[in-house]
């Protein structure tokens, strides 16, 4: 039997914030959910890993992260088909739920974060969200901000990428934002350095 050649890849922490607002509702949350299955699929055993969906109320797919294998990824999966989208948008919430658990600094973190629409519940103002955001970020998670359409606060997605190690990308409505997200996780899928 042949291994995969993985003993030089650095084990990660994938946190994927998922809007799963009424706006979301239709071909976005489709294609939402099969950038999050892309990414379940391309984890590495051992990654650790946990999906954050919000709308009015956040919720995580396990109340810790999760250690990567064949029965976590097929259970996240399932979690994933079962999402569906209603309600407004608790970004603030969401963010810190996703920063507060990543606490182990000794491995590379990143939060995808995907939103179509401004904060309209918990929070609203920008400069607390960041503020906010930064003070969860205790080990310099790196935060990738998806913004979905026409109505996202770029300013917010922008600030939150830039305080928080990342960057930010922004998705037409008809274009895919599968494609999107899978690019973007090709160059974080595999860190073979840390703390460069």
């Amino acid at each position: 039997e042949i291994k995969k050649q993985k003993s030089n890849v650095a084990q990660k922490t994938v946190v994927f914030v998922v809007d799963r607002s009424g706006s979301m509702s239709g071909k976005k949350m489709d294609q939402a959910k099969g950038a999050l299955k892309f990414v379940l699929n391309n984890l590495n055993e051992g990654d650790l890993f946990n999906i954050v969906a919000y709308d009015s109320i956040v919720e995580s797919y396990k109340p810790e992260l999760q250690r990567y294998n064949e029965d976590t990824r097929k259970s996240a999966v399932g979690w994933v088909e079962g999402m569906y989208a209603g309600g407004s948008t608790n970004i603030d919430q969401a963010l810190k739920t996703a920063l507060g658990q990543i606490k182990d600094d000794t491995r590379p973190s990143y939060v995808i974060f995907l939103t179509d629409g401004l904060p309209t519940t918990g929070e609203t103002k920008v400069p607390n969200i960041i503020a906010n955001a930064k003070e969860e970020n205790d080990v310099r998670a790196r935060v990738f901000s998806f913004g979905v359409g026409y109505d996202v606060n770029s300013r917010l997605l922008d600030k939150i990428s830039r305080e928080c190690y990342g960057q930010s990308e922004y998705v037409r409505p008809d274009d895919d934002i599968e494609a999107s997200v899978s690019h973007l996780y090709a160059k974080i899928g595999s860190p073979v350095l840390t703390g460069v």
